[in-house]
């Protein structure tokens, strides 16, 4: 049996991109794990290019058994919900964490990946950068999928009355926030049905290698 990791970029724990992320990771019929970013002590990339000729970063954190996950998995889902018009910054701070993977034999050769990208704005923004992530690190994109969200404004206690809120120009002034106005992955039966449909073409990939 394959082994198929998920790493979710969400600063929200339990939140729509991680419940997402499950959703496609049990529908791949294989062993699976799924890996809170959040989590991790996670340092950035000082550019120092030391794991050129080791593979291994020299930074002390949790990324270099990370890597060794990564180098394990016949295939990764990265989830990530789109902030300022792209991937968050921690999803975009691991990607660059996994260079030591990429110097000369390129660990990642060959491996299935997948987007889950999330968010009511931008999320096929995520969708082209992981796309490019992917394609640059040697990898064999199965597919991607898009899941809804829910915009800050909705919680911040001034999505009602902000001259800027997101909840406003969607919905229009006067209106009120109220709890069927939240997006719920749960309650979303075409998203789960995406979700279950990447989870099987990621096992095709796998299966036809």
């Amino acid at each position: 049996m394959a082994k198929v990791i998920g790493f979710s970029g969400s600063a929200v724990r339990s939140g729509t991109v991680e419940k997402a992320l499950e959703h496609v990771l049990k529908s791949t019929g294989h062993e699976w794990e799924l890996i809170q970013l959040n989590s991790l002590d996670m340092k950035q990339c000082i550019g120092c290019t030391r794991c050129a000729g080791t593979y291994r970063c020299i930074l002390k954190d949790d990324i270099n058994g990370i890597l060794d996950k990564v180098v394990e998995a016949d295939a990764i889902v990265v989830g990530s919900p789109a902030r300022v018009g792209g991937m968050t910054g921690l999803t975009k701070a691991f990607l660059e964490r996994l260079f030591p993977l990429y110097h000369r034999d390129m660990l990642t050769q060959g491996k299935i990946a997948a987007t889950v990208a999330g968010g009511m704005f931008h999320n096929n923004s995520v969708e082209n950068e992981l796309s490019q992530f992917y394609s640059g690190f040697g990898m064999v994109e199965a597919g991607s999928m898009t899941v809804g969200g829910n915009a800050s404004c909705y919680k911040c206690g001034y999505g009602e009355t902000c001259d800027h809120s997101a909840f406003i120009a969607l919905y229009g002034e006067g209106a009120k926030i109220t709890d069927d106005v939240f997006y719920s992955f749960e309650k979303d039966k075409e998203a789960k049905g995406r979700a279950e449909l990447l989870g099987k073409q990621i096992a095709d990939a796998l299966n036809s290698k």
